[in-house]
């Protein structure tokens, strides 16, 4: 017999998967000043790079810094990391050169669970050229990708979600279409489909961060990343 409880909580997730239509993180995706096609045309079929990927200072979090423990230059290498294997993965390295640098400011951040109401946010400012682009991804509740780890590992999924996002925007403007022209995309920085659960993002980006790539990335074993964590917590 299923108790009250246990029923009400599956239909809550069935409910929350049907509002998703099994769709997608970039749910939530919106951008502030994306140039026309017209005054990007010139960048059709030119290699691009990552370029220099910065936290701004006043990127707080809104709530909850429990959960923003580590030091941002580490968020800012985990953002690096994942554009620069997007950026290839995507054949956006593969042009006509001189390579034009895509350079990221992190701006917002709030990491939490991914679990309904609880869900994560990254805003991001890329700027390449003469052109800067504001993009916001908006995590979209469900039981099926909530972060259930550590709590410097909160960030596993909205991070490569983002760098999905941006990576996608670079490539319309390498084939000559605007920013925004796939950014509608079910499968842009996605964790789930209709009837299925893949195992990574466009661009097969990770799904989510592993805590070896946690290591890789920052240089720090996941005890040191544990600890610097709690340190800074406990305001040390």
């Amino acid at each position: 017999m299923i108790r009250p409880l246990a029923l009400a909580a599956a239909l809550l997730g069935l409910l929350a998967l049907l509002a998703l239509g099994g769709c997608a993180f970039n749910h939530g995706v919106t951008l502030n000043n994306p140039p026309p096609a017209a005054k990007t045309a010139f960048l059709k079929g030119r290699a691009f790079t990552v370029g220099k990927v910065t936290v701004a200072p006043d990127a707080r979090p809104v709530h909850e810094t429990v959960y923003h423990c580590l030091p941002d230059p580490m968020y800012a290498k985990m953002m690096k990391y994942n554009l620069e294997l997007a950026f290839q993965r995507a054949g956006l390295t593969q042009g006509k050169g001189p390579a034009v640098p895509v350079s990221i400011t992190i701006t917002q951040r709030v990491f939490h669970s991914n679990l309904l109401i609880h869900s994560s946010n990254m805003e991001a400012m890329l700027s390449f050229g003469t052109f800067s682009i504001l993009a916001h991804a908006q995590g979209v509740g469900s039981p099926l990708w909530e972060n259930k780890g550590q709590r410097w590992t909160r960030q596993q999924r909205i991070i490569p979600a983002l760098a999905a996002i941006i990576a996608t925007g670079i490539k319309s403007i390498q084939q000559g279409q605007t920013f925004n022209s796939k950014l509608q995309s079910p499968l842009v920085g996605f964790y789930f489909g209709p009837g299925s659960h893949p195992k990574t993002h466009a661009f097969n980006l990770p799904y989510p961060m592993t805590v070896k790539e946690y290591e890789q990335i920052t240089g720090k074993s996941a005890a040191q990343l544990a600890a610097i964590c709690k340190a800074r917590i406990a305001g040390k």
